[in-house]
């Protein structure tokens, strides 16, 4: 069975030249080409510091698209450009596997709009770590016994977007929860602002790479649920995963299933 030709969208960025990397080593999977606004000509593998793999760097990503006969996109660009980036990939048919945050709702639901009618899917992440899912698993189920709870989540500076994509997921998840809870309701928790439930608070710090606590208090007592990502190889695991689901999935999705 061939292996599936990927193109990487954002190559030469933090989390693109790991999943680069990931992909090169991979047994399912062919890093077919990199996409990026520099070093453009220059062959990918010797800008990661490997040897030669004849991939030179392309800024016309609709051309690679179609010329290098790609079976799937990720992209890891910015908040900015992973809109067209993704619509490109969608009007050429090819799937595509979104890490970057910081979409708005609005831009999603375009994007799910133009993925049914090209019936092509789009997988958005907001964090690939498996340890990260786990953990806004925990946070809903706890949400529905210890209503009161603020978010922390700690990256790095260059981090674009605030409050994280995974914060507002995990929010989500545990106001789902608070709203079907008899103890939030006694307890007068059921304000229609989010911020007002479940108060986020972003720090931006050299030092972190990603990592996000929820903490619950009760009458005598606290709990803290806490992720930490040290290196970006730990999305590997989550991205791999991603991959996979994408290829038997419909339509635009949020999220991976565990």
């Amino acid at each position: 069975m061939s292996k599936l030709r990927v193109c990487m969208i954002g190559c030469l960025g933090k989390m693109g030249q790991v999943v680069s990397r990931g992909l090169l080593a991979s047994g399912d999977y062919e890093l077919a080409a990199g996409v990026d606004t520099a070093r453009i000509g220059d062959d990918l593998g010797s800008v990661l510091n490997l040897s030669h793999i004849d991939i030179p760097i392309s800024s016309n990503l609709q051309t690679i698209l179609s010329d290098a006969k790609i079976d799937i996109a990720i992209d890891f660009t910015t908040p900015s450009s992973v809109t067209s980036n993704v619509a490109t990939c969608l009007q050429e048919n090819v799937p595509v596997l979104v890490g970057t945050t910081g979409i708005t709702q609005e831009d999603v639901e375009k994007l799910a709009h133009l993925s049914k009618k090209m019936a092509t899917p789009v997988l958005i992440v907001p964090n690939f770590a498996i340890g990260a899912l786990l953990m806004m698993e925990f946070a809903k189920k706890a949400a529905k016994y210890m209503p009161h709870a603020e978010i922390i989540e700690l990256h790095h500076p260059q981090k674009l977007d605030k409050p994280s994509g995974t914060a507002l997921r995990t929010r989500d998840g545990m106001i789902e929860s608070l709203r079907q809870s008899e103890k939030a309701r006694e307890q007068g928790i059921d304000d229609e602002d989010p911020d007002k439930m479940i108060p986020i608070h972003s720090v931006r710090l050299p030092g972190f790479t990603a990592h996000q606590e929820v903490i619950f208090g009760d009458v005598g007592q606290c709990l803290t649920i806490r992720h930490d990502s040290f290196q970006r190889e730990s999305f590997l695991p989550g991205i791999f995963l991603g991959l996979k689901q994408l290829q038997g999935q419909k339509g635009l999705k949020v999220g991976l299933e565990l």
